[in-house]
């Protein structure tokens, strides 16, 4: 290998007998590949690696038995770098809002053994800053980050605050997917809560204090609005952190949701099916058989509502669909939250089928994109006054799963998500009937039957122990006239 290539050879990538040098006790590092030549120049690279390795492990151990939390680590096969809990750099949010968050500094010290020396010092000293609360971020600790703040802070400040959105939002794009999804996330979690801030001033303090004051204290308004202002100020290089906090939340507890039984349900597929007063929009709040068809998909298969127009309506009425199943193409509406389902879908109450009349498929008139058709079907609910909305059906097929003691994973697999989104978010809205409810089906159930199949079983014991009575009195019968009859002759 000609020198060049040694200056640029990494011997991270080193590997020997099916081993990468990354999996090697570092200790051992004179038993790297033994039997290799002297003058093998790779070797001797891989071997001086293993050794700082090495020396960096023990250095790290020292430094833990004087309880100095900053640590070496090595950033390159070069390089090493120091590592620890720091408070945040300007622009940066801890875990959970935290104001400290963990860093990896480069000082540029080379790896080896004066490198060592020098960052054990240098590690040290960034402790006792941090143990004084002296600790700051200084440009020669910053580095490269120190440059981007400075062009931060010369070019968007001046900027107006709709400008800023426009380039957060090309940032947006460049790690999201152009679908449906991520048209959502964007509506949603970001220009939702931003456009609360002044569109035609710069990026301000009192911007975000304006924005704000326009939110409720202890609301998730309130808490994910100061969420977002927080990303966008680090977008936008303004340290706006201490006014955010100032007027920052806790993550309220979501509200008990209202989950209809079964006898709810059924009362409002009866009420969705009433024609309303004259003044409703004809093509959102008329047409009852319609409305009920859609009603009875929602009920009986769990469906998101945006999912009810990605129902492959050729394969339900299929007569082959011999189980009902309902299958959802996505590509039908852009995408579904959490892509193809693994399954079809089920209905857990198979009467439903015949009762709701659900394979006479009766489309409602809809037009528009999507969010608008979902959106009718929201008025329509609230329109008609059933109670509760079309996703608390949703809630009711994963609680009726439940009830029925289907496996959790499967539920999880019929209603396109993680078995922890099914335990986490669909059972905390089980309220105490549904689970007295389950609690009666399940064990009190059970125990009754139980019961009844242990006082037959003692019936039948009683019968037999009676019937071997009557067969041993007899047999002592014939045992006594035997032995009398022998006695006789």
């Amino acid at each position: 290998m000609p020198s060049n290539e040694f200056n640029t050879y990494d011997p991270r990538k080193g590997e020997w007998d099916g081993t990468p040098i990354e999996q090697w006790e570092p200790s051992k590092w004179k038993q790297w590949k033994p039997k290799s030549s002297a003058s093998d120049e790779c070797v001797k690279i891989e071997r001086d690696y293993l050794k700082i390795k090495h020396s960096i492990q023990q250095a790290n151990f020292a430094l833990s038995l004087d309880k100095v939390k900053i640590k070496l680590k090595l950033t390159s096969a070069k390089s090493i770098g120091l590592q620890g809990t720091f408070p945040c750099r300007r622009g940066d949010i801890g875990k959970n809002g935290s104001p400290n968050k963990q860093y990896t500094i480069s000082f540029g010290f080379t790896a080896n053994d004066a490198g060592v020396k020098t960052a054990i010092l240098k590690a040290r000293e960034l402790d006792l800053l941090l143990i004084t609360k002296q600790f700051r971020w200084t440009p020669d600790l910053l580095g490269k980050q120190a440059q981007k703040i400075a062009i931060l802070d010369e070019l968007k400040p001046n900027r107006l605050i709709s400008e800023l959105i426009t380039e957060y939002e090309k940032e947006f794009w460049k790690t999201h997917d152009h679908n449906r999804q991520g048209i959502r996330t964007w509506e949603t979690h970001y220009i939702r809560h931003l456009k609360k801030l002044p569109q035609d001033v710069p990026m301000t303090l009192q911007a975000l204090e304006e924005a704000l004051e326009k939110t409720k204290p202890n609301t998730s308004a309130r808490f994910f609005l100061a969420w977002q202002l927080k990303k966008f100020c680090e977008f936008c290089g303004v340290n706006g952190f201490k006014t955010i906090d100032a007027y920052a939340t806790p993550k309220p507890h979501p509200a008990i949701r209202k989950v209809p039984i079964d006898e709810e349900i059924l009362q409002g597929f009866i009420k969705i099916g009433k024609e309303l007063s004259a003044y409703a929009s004809k093509d959102n709040l008329t047409q009852p058989e319609q409305w009920q068809w859609v009603y009875g998909m929602l009920a009986t298969y769990g469906l998101r509502p945006h999912e009810l127009f990605a129902v492959d309506i050729a394969a339900f009425i299929e007569p082959t669909n011999t189980f009902h199943l309902v299958n959802l193409n996505p590509h039908l509406t852009g995408g579904t939250k959490t892509g193809e389902r693994s399954c079809g879908i089920p209905p857990l109450y198979p009467h439903w089928i015949e009762l709701f009349d659900l394979k006479n498929v009766r489309l409602p008139y809809n037009e528009g994109t999507l969010s608008n058709k979902t959106a009718k079907l929201h008025i329509k609910f609230r329109m008609t006054n059933i109670g509760f909305r079309p996703y608390d059906l949703r809630h009711a097929y994963a609680i009726r799963g439940h009830r029925l003691r289907v496996p959790i994973k499967t539920m999880a697999d019929y209603m396109g998500h993680t078995v922890q989104e099914h335990t986490k978010t669909y059972q905390r809205w089980m309220n105490e009937d549904a689970n007295l409810e389950i609690y009666q089906e399940v064990v009190i159930h059970r125990q009754g039957i139980t019961k009844e199949a242990l006082k037959a079983r003692i019936s039948e014991l009683e019968a037999e122990n009676n019937a071997i009575k009557a067969e041993n009195a007899t047999l002592r019968g014939l045992l006594i006239q035997h032995q009398l009859g022998e006695l006789l002759s």
